[in-house]
């Protein structure tokens, strides 16, 4: 009986815990190098459950995009630590941290074979601004140093802003910058001062033009191009809504509405022998004041696109004119007026014509049947 009791303590003391191990993925040992200078990104394939390092002189913090976290020391030099960081798939990743100055990549890629991510080299003056231009929306921006402003490019998306905010190296030899789209690639770019930097703007795409992505509006250039042809084949919705004057007619044909924008298809008929060339359009709304001893207040609406098929803003003599305004959408208030003036370019042929908030309020969005 005392035997058969000293085979089961021993089967305990032995099975039970392999067993346990066995059920957790075993976490083998990496060594980083990290830097007060730089950050250092780790890409996991698996979201990040738990993160925790040795020592205070060490910063983690996870990016906004859950799979991904930066490193960073808080001081020139620390002794050796480590880090452990824990995946929603169950992984247990360990990383023995040792403090370097020149680090051979600034980011990695985390799977069952660690694997580098290729840096770009940019060059950043406190003289000039330099522009990163990306295909995707830009949800992180990291600086190594606190020398270097990143920001985002005001109202658009995909572009990056940066410079150095000191002269020379005395502030700092060499930096990191890193860079998180919404599609959760990473950008690392190690980053050097120049005082006359022989390039400013960055072309971080495959493609050899890439398009602004707005903050204000949800769509994008290529697609309002589309829409506005869209339109123009869709022809006059409206009718006698414009002016005529001087044997040149100005009107409105139709307006549209997608999401946040608005859309204006005016035409403009030369029913004169004399060509018409165009200097501008220009739309704006007035607050009519009931006093006449109050001046109008006018409100100048700034298109954010504008179409045309046509390559000469030349009318010809018997021609016609079309093109598609948009605006970020909007209404007008009692009382208040929405004009479209049309300018002629070394002529008196001005013309105008007012456009009802009734009609604004009966915008048809695009898709739906007129």
């Amino acid at each position: 009986m005392k035997n058969r009791k000293l085979y089961l303590c021993i089967l305990f003391c032995f099975y039970f815990p392999a067993l346990f191990a066995a059920n957790l993925v075993g976490s083998k040992t990496d060594s980083l190098e990290i830097s007060d200078t730089k950050w250092l990104y780790l890409k996991f394939n698996s979201d990040i459950k738990y993160a925790d390092m040795g020592t205070e002189d060490i910063r983690i913090e996870k990016s906004v995009i859950p799979s991904i976290l930066r490193i960073k020391s808080e001081i020139p030099y620390f002794e050796s630590t480590s880090i452990t960081i824990i995946t929603m798939d169950g992984i247990v990743h360990t990383f023995k941290l040792n403090y370097g100055t020149n680090l051979p990549f600034i980011a990695f890629q985390v799977s069952d074979v660690r694997s580098e991510i290729p840096f770009y080299e940019i060059e950043l003056s406190h003289k000039q601004t330099s522009h990163l231009i990306f295909d995707k929306k830009v949800v992180e921006v990291s600086a190594g140093v606190d020398t270097i402003i990143a920001e985002q490019a005001e109202g658009i998306d995909n572009v990056i802003k940066c410079k150095s905010v000191a002269s020379g190296f005395e502030f700092f030899d060499e930096t990191s910058l890193t860079i998180v789209t919404e599609d959760g690639n990473l950008y690392p770019f190690i980053v050097t001062y120049n005082e006359s930097p022989n390039v400013v703007n960055y072309n971080i795409s495959n493609e050899s033009q890439v398009e602004a992505i707005f903050s204000d509006y949800s769509l994008r250039e290529p697609e309002m191009k589309n829409l506005a042809k869209k339109i123009l084949k869709e022809g006059t919705q409206l009718r006698n809504l414009g002016v005529m004057e001087n044997k040149m007619v100005f009107g409105l044909r139709s307006i549209f509405v997608h999401n946040d924008v608005m859309m204006f298809f005016l035409d403009v008929q030369n029913n004169s022998q004399v060509d018409y060339e165009i200097d501008f359009i220009k739309s704006y709304v007035i607050n009519k004041r009931t006093s006449k001893k109050q001046a109008f207040q006018t409100d100048e609406k700034i298109p954010i696109y504008i179409y045309s098929e046509s390559e000469s803003e030349r009318i010809a003599a018997k021609g016609c004119y079309s093109v598609v305004f948009f605006f970020k959408r909007f209404t007008i208030p009692n009382k208040h007026n929405l004009f479209f003036e049309l300018f002629e370019k070394n002529g008196g042929r001005h013309i105008k014509f007012t456009v009802p908030n009734k009609v604004l309020l009966n915008a048809k969005h695009l898709y739906s049947k007129p």
